[in-house]
Parts: C-alpha cells; structure tokens; sequence
C-alpha cells in the first residue's frame, strides 16, 4: 500500500515497526529524525481502518499542506480548524458523520470543542503529531495541549499514536504520561543522519553579522538562518539586503500575508535563497533541497537545536549544520525562558484572584482571571489549564473555570505546582547548559547529541568538525 498509495519504494525497519503496533491495537510513541517519514505511520494504517483516523498537528499552514498532498494522492482527509466558514464546517462535520476511512486533520483546541461531536465516530485511531509540544511549556506555550489526555478518554477506545522527531528519556515519559497511554511501544532511531555535517563556530557578536554573510555566501542555497529575536532577523534580513544576497524574513510579529507570501518566496523549486527567521519558521515545512541550517544565534536547547537542524538535506544529499556561538547569546534564551515559565509570586497571585472569584461563587475566563491577578494573559491560561489537569478546577463552560475543591486544597495544591514551576526552571537552565557544552566540546558532535538523547554508547560521525579535525 505504500508504494501503490504514496509512492514510497520501501519503508524504514522503524516505520514497519510502528505501524504493525498501531494495527496491533498498541500505543505507539515514535521518535524517528525529521525526513524519516513519520507521516506514514498513521497514513497507512488510516486506510486500513473503517472508522475515521483523527491527527492533531499545532500549525493550521502545516495542516493545509498535508491535506493538500492527501488530496493530491486520492486520500480521503478532511481539515477542520477556525479558519473554516460556517458552511464549510458544516459539510466537513457532516462529513466526518458519515464515517469510514477518513483523515480528520485537526487542531487541539478544536479537538476540545468538538471532542463529544468526534466521540460519535468512535475514532479507530488518535495521532499527535509533534508531540514534544505536549511537554514544553515556554512562551508559546498552549494549555489545549495539556488537555490531550482528558480528551482521550471523551473519545473512547481509540489507539494513540505520538509522532516526535525529538525526545529525551524525560519528556518521552512526559508525553507518556500527558497523554495517558496504555503500556506503549517506544520506536526510537537514533537523531542521527550520516549526510547532516555538524559544525560549531565561535563568534563574538560583534562580528556576528559580518560572519554570517561571508559564511552564507559561501554556502550553497536555499538556507535557513535561525535568530532567537525578532529583532536579530530584522537586522541580519537587512544586512543580507545591502550585500544583495537574495533571502526572505520570518518572525511571529510580521502580518500574516507577510510572513505567508516570504514562506512562498521560499518554497518556489526555482528560487534559491536565504530564510532568515525565528524558531517560528519551519515546522511541517517539506522542502527537501535545504542545503544548510545556520543558527546565527543559540538555541534553548538541543532538542530544539536537532529539530531545527533536521530540516536540512531531507533529499538525503549533504548539508550544513553550523551554529554561529557567542556565549553572550545564553542571556537571551534565559531571559525568554524566565519570561515563559509562571514564577512563584505569579502563581501565588493567580490563585488568590482565583479563590476570590470562587467565594463569590462565579466562574472566571482566563483573561478575567489576568486582570485580576495582574499577570500575562499566557500566564493566566498556563496556569488554569495546570490546575485543572491537577484536578482543582474544571471548565464549566467554554473558556470560564470555577473551583472544583475546597479553596482551601486549592491553595495547597498551587503549592505544589509552584515547587514543580521551579524544578522546570531547573531543567530549563541545564538545557540551556546542555547547548553550551555541546558548542564547546571537544569530542564527536554526532556522539554528543546521542549521548543526550539517551544512546548509551553512540559511535562517531567522522564528519562532523571535531572528527575532521582529528
């Protein structure tokens, strides 16, 4: 079936694998590298089952493309979002009514509002694409992600299946756990792939600029180069400009038509040019030609680092990882990281706006619940959605929250989650470590990152910087 539905001449020993699990009624977690095919794991099966396969991704632009491609290839798929008109929702619901094999791509805060309504089909299989967004809380966080779990059992017996191209052991047990899977079968390949060259320079940020023109000049485009500010892409974008070396800017505070109409400069076959853009940029994107990911500035973390970095030379032909390191550029994921996690004073006020709202017997939105306590409106949705998952509030209708305790337990349960706040603090700075030291080694960078990821004994690359120097 793949080779007669998808084009694909043979499947990977993992792929095999995991799609036997999911057949086989199992949870599957898979974590293969990016470019590995992941997709087919639940497309495959999809088409075997008689009941609808539901896939829950994070990106409305990657969700489009997919269905795109599922349509091109005669696969019977359906996208329902908020982007959907009335009457096309309507006819897309009435759609998945119907039953029988069907892709159902869609959101997690769809999922939640129409989890009753997906119930109804008895869904054979639940896929969580990108699943590592299930244990990241950062600035981007979204609460609908927490909720998965919950909204798994709403849907009955179906199969889950998690799709991640990078995993520690923690947050492997972290999805694990989120997503409430029954004794689940682990696919893991190492995030290792023979034609990524990996390379490390160190830069001050003076010259960080100049570096980074003289370096892409010298690469063969198309490329992307990461910076962790939206700022830092408005001035390398610039730069770039003034020494005419073709590209396109990408970050979150650009209008949608903007950043929509740099993505299609960018994904045009015959346009070869330089992406300089925010971790924003790049998820879901399938353009196999990248010829080199250069992070102008440092990650937050090696798992964002190889998730990033694996976007290059999915056409299996070289390519370049270079990170560009000024150990300066840690205090700006430490500030984005402090800005991204609830602090102790900030739970402290959540909770007792919250309890005020509960004495006067009233539910309260989460922006209500900001105003109140004077934090960010994320902070505030952070927050409600870990108090529910803890079982101290609930949502009693769409959006508004009431105690679901005594406020008493309540108060001592934020307790709690201020402790585990500050133990993910922790953790967020020994990532932050992790990337410094890979910057910095001396050994096989290959070995480094699979070592990490928890690989016992990895052998080296022989292609990395450290191993061509030896």
């Amino acid at each position: 079936m793949a080779r007669e539905r998808f084009g694909v001449r043979k499947l990977h020993p993992e792929q095999v694998q995991a799609i036997e699990s999911v057949l086989c009624g199992r949870d599957t977690l898979v974590v293969l590298p990016t470019g590995f095919g992941k997709s087919l794991i639940y497309q495959v099966p999809a088409l075997l089952f008689d009941r609808p396969t539901i896939v829950i991704s994070p990106l409305i632009s990657l969700m489009r493309d997919q269905e795109r491609k599922l349509r091109h290839r005669g696969i019977p798929v359906v996208r329902i979002d908020s982007t959907l008109r009335a009457a096309t929702r309507r006819q897309t619901l009435a759609r998945v009514a119907k039953g029988g094999p069907l892709i159902v791509l869609t959101t997690p805060e769809t999922l939640e509002s129409l989890a009753e309504v997906f119930a109804e089909v008895k869904p054979a299989l639940v896929c969580i694409d990108e699943a590592h967004c299930i244990s990241e809380w950062g600035h981007d966080f979204r609460p609908s992600y927490l909720r998965l779990g919950v909204q798994r059992r709403v849907l009955g017996d179906a199969v889950m299946l998690a799709l991640t191209a990078t995993a520690t052991p923690r947050v492997r047990k972290d999805i694990i756990e989120r997503l409430e899977m029954k004794r689940p079968v682990e696919v893991i390949a190492p995030p290792h792939r023979p034609n990524l060259h990996l390379a490390v320079r160190i830069v001050p940020g003076d010259q960080k600029i100049l570096s980074a023109a003289r370096l892409i000049r010298r690469l063969r485009r198309p490329g992307i180069l990461y910076c962790s500010t939206t700022k830092a892409v408005d001035q390398v974008a610039a730069a770039l400009s003034r020494a005419r070396i073709p590209s396109a800017r990408y970050h979150g505070k650009m209008k949608t038509a903007e950043r929509a109409s740099a993505q299609r400069k960018f994904m045009k076959p015959d346009r070869r040019i330089v992406m300089v853009a925010t971790s924003a940029f790049g998820m879901g994107i399938d353009k196999p030609d990248i010829r080199y990911i250069v992070h102008y500035q440092v990650p937050g973390s090696l798992e964002q680092y190889v998730q990033e970095a694996g976007r290059a030379g999915r056409d299996g032909k070289r390519s370049e990882c270079i990170l560009l390191f000024d150990p300066d550029d840690l205090r700006i994921q430490e500030y984005l990281q402090k800005r991204g996690r609830p602090s102790a004073v900030q739970v402290r006020r959540v909770v007792d706006a919250l309890v005020a709202w509960i004495d006067e017997d009233k539910p309260v939105k989460p922006k209500e619940l900001a105003v109140s306590a004077q934090v960010p409106l994320a902070i505030a949705r952070s927050l409600t959605s870990q108090l529910e998952e803890l079982g101290l509030v609930e949502m009693v209708k769409r959006g508004q929250y009431a105690g679901r305790v005594a406020p008493k337990k309540i108060r001592a349960g934020a307790y709690e989650l201020a402790s585990r706040l500050e133990t993910l603090r922790i953790q967020d700075a020994r990532r932050l470590a992790a990337i410094a030291e890979y910057a910095e080694t001396e050994e096989c960078r290959s070995r480094f990152i699979r070592r990490y990821f928890g690989e016992a004994d990895p052998p080296e690359c022989g292609l990395c910087d450290r191993c061509r120097e030896r």
